[in-house]
């Protein structure tokens, strides 16, 4: 189920409540694979335990539902940690929020879309 977050946020993007398919790692010859929580134009929560540090390069590879023959590709930065156990956000699962760069303008243009078409509903 994909909809708005309830409460404001400090971000100026929509955030969007939605579970993709999502390729990260530090090398592109070994990703590992995950979900989404949310999305927006400058970041994804993933889903993890991998033992990213704040700061560290992420690079992503995002499968955009209804655009299965193209992923969103981009490097990101680990922006905070929802830890097991103390977590930041009880109401997320263990995980990492990162901060989408250098984002292809295609790229936020396959994202922008899915997430305006996702919104309206």
């Amino acid at each position: 189920m994909i909809h708005n977050e309830d409460k404001p946020e400090r971000r100026s993007n929509v955030r969007l409540k939605v579970e993709i398919r999502v390729y990260y790692g530090d090398h592109h010859s070994k990703l590992l694979s995950g979900y989404s929580v949310d999305l927006s134009i400058g970041g994804v929560f993933l889903v993890t335990t991998y033992p990213f540090k704040v700061d560290d390069n992420v690079i992503l590879k995002l499968s955009i539902p209804g655009q299965e023959e193209k992923s969103v590709s981009c490097d990101a930065r680990v922006a905070w940690i929802n830890f097991d156990g103390n977590p930041l956000k009880p109401e997320y699962p263990p995980g990492v929020g990162l901060q989408i760069k250098d984002l292809a303008t295609e790229d936020f243009q396959s994202i922008a879309s899915f997430l305006e078409i996702e919104a309206v509903w």
